[in-house]
């Protein structure tokens, strides 16, 4: 069966809570079918992903400002509007906005997200520290 949603542009979701730092609302693109979730995610200066992973990997689309992405164990690499992030499955991440821009990016999650924990200011860069 091919799965049409409408077009975006309902009521975005706060999700302000237990996997996320500052404010964070996303507009559902496609609701979880076969395994795939897609999200347009817009972060506001300094919020952030907790740390986690995804079954089947993640693909990231910029779509405006600009923010960070940071695998576990490296340090945190900037992206922009345009950039494509891909995230092999499994691997362990935190993404979100620097801390003078909003940053939108369009999330493909392939499979089930684990969360883990908040993302510390140790692991976040110098610029962002301090947001909530």
């Amino acid at each position: 069966m091919i799965v049409i949603p409408g077009r975006p542009g309902g009521t975005p979701t706060d999700l302000r809570g237990p996997t996320f730092t500052g404010d964070v609302w996303a507009d559902p693109v496609l609701p979880l079918t076969d395994g795939v979730l897609i999200n347009t995610v817009t972060f506001t200066p300094g919020a952030h992903t907790f740390w986690h992973e995804h079954e089947g990997g993640q693909i990231l689309e910029i779509v405006s400002g600009s923010g960070w992405v940071c695998a576990e164990g490296e340090q945190p690499q900037s992206v922009r509007a345009g950039d494509t992030v891909w995230t092999p499955p499994g691997q362990r991440h935190w993404h979100g906005a620097t801390a003078d821009t909003v940053m939108s990016h369009t999330a493909i999650s392939l499979g089930s997200t684990e969360w883990h924990s908040e993302v510390s200011d140790a692991d976040y860069p110098p610029a962002t520290k301090g947001i909530r």
